[in-house]
């Protein structure tokens, strides 16, 4: 079952309000939020039990943010798929969703460490 919410114009109406914050502001905020997202889903990435070795925790990537903001976190193009079976499972294994847990417990802190970033930056 899906949840729908319509937010209207308030995403925009943020997206814009970040894309006016200067580039150098607006970039660190976003990088140092990336980070600890980026650093809780490396601490999420599961272990493969045979060997003890974690495959995808070094491919934990953190993009470039974008003039609205927004940051990608996530794993390499020779990752990807790995990342993408074991989070999602497949016929004869199910799917740990190490991802949408790492986003449920980080999602609130990454906002709130680049609003924080952002004051600072703007010196509020």
């Amino acid at each position: 079952m899906d949840v729908k919410v319509d937010w209207g114009d308030a995403e925009k109406n943020i997206s814009q309000c970040i894309a006016d914050v200067e580039g150098p502001i607006r970039r660190k905020a976003g990088k140092t939020a990336a980070a600890k997202v980026g650093e809780a889903l490396e601490k999420n990435t599961p272990v493969d039990p045979s060997t003890g070795k974690v495959l995808l925790e070094e491919t934990v990537t953190v993009s470039a943010v974008r003039e609205d903001g927004e940051v990608d976190i996530g794993y390499g193009k020779q990752a990807y798929f790995r990342a993408h079976v074991v989070n999602m499972g497949t016929e004869s294994q199910q799917g740990q969703h190490f991802i949408e847990k790492t986003v449920e417990t980080e999602g609130e802190t990454a906002i709130r460490t680049y609003m924080d970033e952002l004051k600072k930056g703007l010196k509020l």
